[in-house]
Order: C-alpha cells, then sequence, then structure tokens
C-alpha cells in the first residue's frame, strides 16, 4: 500500500499589535518511507517480470524522497 506522512512544525511571535513574525518547516514524506511504482510486466524479458524497479514519484516533485522546507512570513 500507498503511504505518506507529511508535517509541519512552526512558530508565530507577536512583534507588536498590529505585526507578527512566523516561521515554519515543512517535511514531506517525513519518514522517508519508499513507495515503489508498479512492477515490470513485459513477457519478452522473463527476468524483470513482476521486478519494481522505480519509485513512485508525485505529481508536482522530481523523487520520492524527503523534502523539507524552511517557510518565513511577517503578518501586518
Amino acid at each position: 500500500g500507498f503511504w505518506n506522512l507529511d508535517l509541519r512544525i512552526g512558530k508565530e511571535t507577536q512583534i507588536t499589535e498590529r505585526f507578527a513574525y512566523e516561521f515554519s518547516f515543512d517535511f514531506f514524506n517525513f519518514f522517508n518511507h519508499v513507495n515503489l511504482d508498479t512492477p515490470s510486466l513485459s513477457l519478452n524479458n522473463p527476468a524483470a517480470f513482476g521486478v519494481f524497479s522505480s519509485q513512485f514519484t508525485p505529481p508536482n516533485r522530481t523523487n520520492g524522497a524527503r523534502w523539507i522546507q524552511f517557510g518565513s512570513r511577517i503578518r501586518f
């Protein structure tokens, strides 16, 4: 089965009554779990039939490994 855990940790600090500063860390695929793609179903190569040769990659990323992103924002 496919499973993935994303996590966000952040802190907001009030500077004045009107201004606030927020920073956060976003973790995508937090546990770095490998999600395998569909196996090869080629009958022309019996040695590769049913073998997983690649991992699933989400549509908006270049690979399926863990990604960490830092965010910062000033609210007013």
